[in-house]
């Protein structure tokens, strides 16, 4: 089987979106990755919800495989690598992708 390989993050900062990253990766291609539904939805990301100046201090992880914001505060890179190719529009999210299975009564 192919192995899978996501792409390593090298910079990042917020964007002057709210719970928007800016994200540069080993490839050259740069992403501008809307969180906002991740920090939304999980109680681990509550600090984030709570404080901009926190989110503004997202820094990259060990071997960029992730974006950190403190010990306890993580988001995985192929995470917001899926995220960046869904917000652009190269994939489709998971609902958009059951949407169009339901359109063409296919299943799974």
């Amino acid at each position: 089987m192919p192995r899978k390989i996501v792409p390593r993050i090298v910079a990042v900062t917020a964007d002057k979106k709210p719970l928007t990253l800016r994200i540069r990766w080993n490839k050259g291609d740069e992403s501008r990755v809307d969180v906002s539904g991740l920090i939304e939805t999980f109680r681990v990301y509550e600090p984030l919800r709570r404080s901009p100046d926190l989110f503004r201090q997202a820094r990259v992880g060990e071997h960029g495989t992730d974006i950190v914001w403190s010990d306890e505060i993580d988001m995985a890179a192929d995470t917001l690598w899926r995220l960046a190719q869904e917000q652009a529009g190269i994939t489709l999210s998971p609902d958009a992708f059951k949407h169009w299975r339901e359109r063409h009564a296919f299943t799974l």
